[in-house]
């Protein structure tokens, strides 16, 4: 096995693609055949070693980048996400995580957010904050972050055509950080504050007032008109409408974060919010005669509503 001699220090919230991309940048190889030299194969680059890397996978990369088991681990989203008690699998649906689509090396959904003036930077790496669904603005520099080339509008693929060390589209070749986003207001400023405190209680062992966050925003989502026509859970929308979603509910947001006994909250699960439109569900018989069967059926479709799945959030 060769080792990576490269001097490039992971930082303290970098992830654990990003830190593959940077080393093998600076060891002259593409990622592929920087992790063929760890004994793996290219598949590694077609799942999501961001969210979870199995055991195997980190041996080698704990023995090729010189870096201890426990330090890789720590730079996944899911090690995070443990830490604050929240229920954490390989793959599948996950609360809190966005999610980028894999589809073999492309990335067909917008979940890989990013800031533009962090790509900007001399030493440019991904932050565990762009995959986690509450972000959507970089607090360092007070910018919107984005999730798509703003030329083509590519989904942002920072391990395909060096599209992170380069910080250029791997379709258009335009430049990632060139155009400067839009800059956030204080109230948004304010509300991240609050939501930030939330992470914060959680990472501490109080994570009561983020999982009845989670179960709130799931049940804004199935009942409140604004949302009807979502389609999809809200972990999967793209950044400006997870903001849209977060900026409506600043007010329980802010009751969660502050309440002198935010801390006392019970831990109520995180199961997936049951859509309050639906009544309960009755076992019935069907009639015998054709005709009123055929009836009942008709009327049984006209009431279905079939979930709108909104095609602007997957990338063609």
């Amino acid at each position: 096995m060769v080792q990576s001699n490269s001097l490039l220090a992971p930082h303290p919230d970098e992830l654990l693609g990003s830190l593959l991309a940077r080393r093998a940048w600076a060891a002259a190889h593409n990622p592929a055949s920087f992790v063929k030299s760890m004994d793996l194969t290219r598949d590694v680059w077609s799942r999501d070693i961001d969210r979870s890397v199995n055991a195997t996978f980190l041996e080698k990369f704990a023995e090729g980048l010189c870096i201890g088991r426990a330090q890789l681990d720590a730079m996944t989203v899911n090690s995070f996400l443990a830490q604050c008690g929240v229920p954490v699998q390989a793959i599948g649906f996950e609360p809190w995580i966005t999610y980028v689509g894999l589809v073999q090396w492309a990335r067909k959904r917008y979940g890989q957010m990013y800031c533009c003036r962090c790509l900007g930077a001399p030493d440019r790496y991904l932050r565990r904050d762009w995959r986690i669904a509450t972000n959507w603005f970089c607090p360092e520099h007070s910018l919107l972050l984005q999730d798509c080339c703003p030329e083509c509008r590519k989904p942002f693929t920072p391990y395909s055509n060096d599209e992170l060390v380069l910080a250029r589209c791997g379709r258009c070749a335009a430049s990632l950080c060139g155009r400067e986003s839009l800059s956030v207001s204080g109230c948004d400023l304010e509300l991240h504050g609050h939501l930030e405190r939330i992470w914060n209680d959680a990472f501490a062992g109080k994570p009561g007032p983020l999982c009845a966050l989670y179960r709130h925003l799931s049940e804004v989502t199935a009942r409140d008109p604004r949302f009807a026509r979502a389609g999809e859970h809200w972990s999967y929308w793209r950044t400006w409408e997870r903001a849209e979603l977060l900026r409506s509910q600043e007010g329980r947001i802010m009751r969660l974060a502050c309440h002198p006994s935010r801390g006392a909250l019970v831990w109520c699960g995180y199961n997936r919010a049951r859509d309050v439109r639906e009544k309960p569900k009755r076992s019935t018989s069907m009639p015998t005669d054709p005709q009123v069967r055929a009836q009942l059926l008709l009327d049984l479709a006209r009431k279905v509503r079939w979930p709108r799945r909104s095609r602007a959030r997957v990338s063609q």
